[in-house]
């Protein structure tokens, strides 16, 4: 006798076709979403600039999910699956929709013989649906102070404070400085850094001069200054580059991506200086 026998169902079939063609069905959605979202990206100033938040929160998310998040809630926070929020003692709502984003999967091989990575989609939830939503810790703000070091460790060229510059701030290729226009408020000034330093990453590490990546930069400094609250009422969204309504898909979201990869590069050194660079705690704290 086995102990399965204790199952009243035991005698049903798994049927695993049906079970692939359901997660087959489940992955073709989000990949309908993102074709149908990007091309509403790509034309409208308000869903690219909502694209843009969603991917400031989630730097270390995929364009896709960026763009899946977007689609489905763009004021989430904080995402996780049902078992993990349940592992930490939060549970979702009941009659939440799930938030579908796309997971690697299992390495496969194309016809071509090159490698490729399939993608399972996933169901998710952010706090903000879970009994966990009125219980979220306070952002830790940051001084302006604390952000301008951050970003000036963070830039792979010097900076240099001038008296007289036409622009707020100017990445100069040819001498690898960035000079700042003395004077400016400190939003001002972080903003106008973060754009200049996006385009010193963008010249610097992925070789794109500034024709190509200065709309880009105008987007990874909006990003950052959104992501720590810095006023981004300056952005504006409205105009977006003409090519991009003629783009295919894929290009579109290579331009994306490139966008994110300058933003993860920047993000990830600020993280570090200001880690390195936080008061230690008083022994009043620390009890």
């Amino acid at each position: 006798m086995s102990i399965y026998d204790v199952f009243n169902e035991s005698g049903k079939s798994f049927n695993k076709e049906e079970w692939a063609a359901q997660k087959q069905a489940q992955r073709q959605e989000a990949y309908d979403m993102i074709e149908a979202t990007c091309s509403e990206i790509m034309i409208n100033g308000s869903a690219f600039q909502q694209y843009l938040d969603v991917q400031g929160r989630f730097d270390r998310y995929s364009v896709n999910n960026a763009i899946l998040i977007s689609a489905q809630m763009p004021k989430a926070t904080q995402l996780k699956d049902y078992d993990s929020w349940k592992k930490s003692r939060v549970y979702v709502d009941k009659g939440e929709h799930k938030i579908t984003i796309l997971e690697p999967s299992k390495e496969y091989m194309r016809d071509d013989g090159t490698k490729a990575v399939g993608y399972n989609a996933k169901a998710v939830f952010d706090i903000s649906q879970t009994s966990a939503k009125d219980r979220q810790p306070p952002k830790e703000q940051k001084s302006m102070r604390e952000l301008v070091s951050a970003m000036i460790d963070a830039s792979p060229v010097s900076f240099v404070p001038v008296d007289t510059l036409e622009l707020p701030a100017f990445y100069d290729k040819e001498q690898q400085t960035i000079f700042v226009r003395t004077g400016l408020n400190e939003e001002q000034l972080f903003v106008c850094m973060a754009k200049e330093v996006a385009a010193a990453v963008f010249d610097f590490k992925h070789k794109e001069n500034r024709d190509t990546s200065d709309f880009k930069s105008f987007c990874v400094a909006y990003m950052i200054g959104s992501r720590y609250g810095v006023n981004t009422k300056g952005f504006n969204f409205d105009n977006l580059p003409k090519e991009y309504a003629d783009m295919e898909t894929q290009t579109f979201k290579g331009e994306l991506d490139s966008m994110r990869d300058v933003l993860g590069e920047i993000q990830t050194e600020m993280y570090k200086s200001l880690d390195k660079n936080k008061p230690a705690k008083s022994k009043e704290q620390v009890r």
